[in-house]
């Protein structure tokens, strides 16, 4: 294989990444023999990397608060609140979490980064048998970071996976997770809700993979972006031959809060089993200006309107956060983000 001529993040990252091992010297090796992603990569056609990284030229470091090491197995009713952030220059980290059999584990992952950051996290997570796992992710980045959260998720049989992902965007920022699907009665819940105000990007990129039968996916993302923003959704469901009786779902709706604004979604099926029950669905639309009209006939400013109505349309995903403290935080950015974008 060739290798490129690096342009002056690659060096950086690759810098950054001299000595590493495990996932992230594989990192370090696709940087270095193909570059970050740009548009003609099929997948990051709507997130150009190499583009959006621009002159970065310095090595940085992702700081992480509330993990004690590189592999965690978290108690049974534990709750793990992960910091984690990237400071100015290229770097990049990784995690093990495994979730041991038959226990049940809340993993809270809180991302930021400052400008001028070209930052990946990778968390490579196991579900055993039996386990339960409900992950949160809250992106709330600088207008000027970029952030990679990737993830590779194995959900053995009989596990459930939880993942509810709240985002604002930055200058580029992806939530990129692959999900390996035993079946055999697990099941995956993959959520999210995007609110995107001008000048940021926001990438949620899902593949799930069901190789055994009798497995569940449920998927419900929604969106809001306003002017000269853009939100990308691309969500995959395949399915194996074996993996009959599969039961999954996927929807993707958002809406377009001015015609400046820009969305991109990609939802799409690979099914080669024939007796499953599979969909997927894509709306996008804008404000319901009937109703929007109805509420200042009731003297709600137009301001407050437009924020009840966003805030009404993109909670749903967030009720599937079980802890209500948890839930009502997530709520409250929402409501708080609402303010300064309507």
């Amino acid at each position: 294989m060739g290798v490129i001529k690096p342009v002056a993040a690659e060096t950086a990252l690759i810098d950054a990444l001299d000595g590493a091992t495990g996932w992230l010297a594989q990192l370090r090796e696709a940087t270095r023999t193909q570059g970050l992603p740009t548009r003609r990569n099929e997948m990051w056609k709507w997130s150009d990397l190499r583009r959006a990284a621009g002159e970065i030229s310095a090595a940085g470091a992702i700081t992480l608060t509330g993990a004690a090491g590189d592999l965690l197995e978290p108690a049974d009713g534990e709750t793990v609140d992960l910091g984690i952030h990237a400071g100015t220059g290229a770097s990049a980290a990784a995690l093990k979490l495994t979730v041991k059999s038959g226990r049940a584990v809340t993993l809270v992952e809180r991302y930021g980064c400052d400008a001028g950051s070209l930052g990946n996290m990778h968390l490579d997570i196991t579900i055993e048998e039996g386990a339960r796992l409900e992950r949160i992710c809250i992106h709330d980045e600088a207008d000027q970071g970029i952030l990679i959260a990737s993830s590779k998720i194995d959900l053995l049989q009989h596990a459930k996976l939880t993942q509810i992902a709240l985002s604002f965007g930055g200058k580029l920022i992806r939530n990129e997770t692959h999900v390996m699907h035993a079946g055999e009665h697990s099941e995956a819940n993959l959520h999210g809700v995007y609110l995107l105000n001008e000048g940021r990007h926001f990438d949620y990129t899902t593949s799930v993979h069901h190789t055994g039968p009798g497995g569940i996916t449920r998927q419900l993302v929604k969106g809001a972006v306003a002017a000269h923003a853009r939100g990308v959704f691309q969500g995959k469901f395949k399915v194996d031959r074996a993996a009959q009786l599969t039961d999954a779902k996927m929807t993707h709706r958002a809406l377009m809060l001015d015609d400046r604004a820009e969305i991109d979604a990609k939802p799409e099926l690979e099914i080669y089993a024939d007796n499953v029950q599979c969909a997927h669905g894509n709306a996008i639309g804008t404000l319901d200006e009937t109703a929007l009209f109805y509420m200042r006939q009731r003297g709600i400013p137009l301001v407050q309107a437009r924020a009840l109505l966003i805030e009404s349309y993109l909670a749903e995903p967030l009720d599937f956060v079980t802890g209500e403290a948890l839930r009502d935080e997530l709520r409250a950015r929402l409501q708080q983000r609402l303010r300064s974008i309507s």
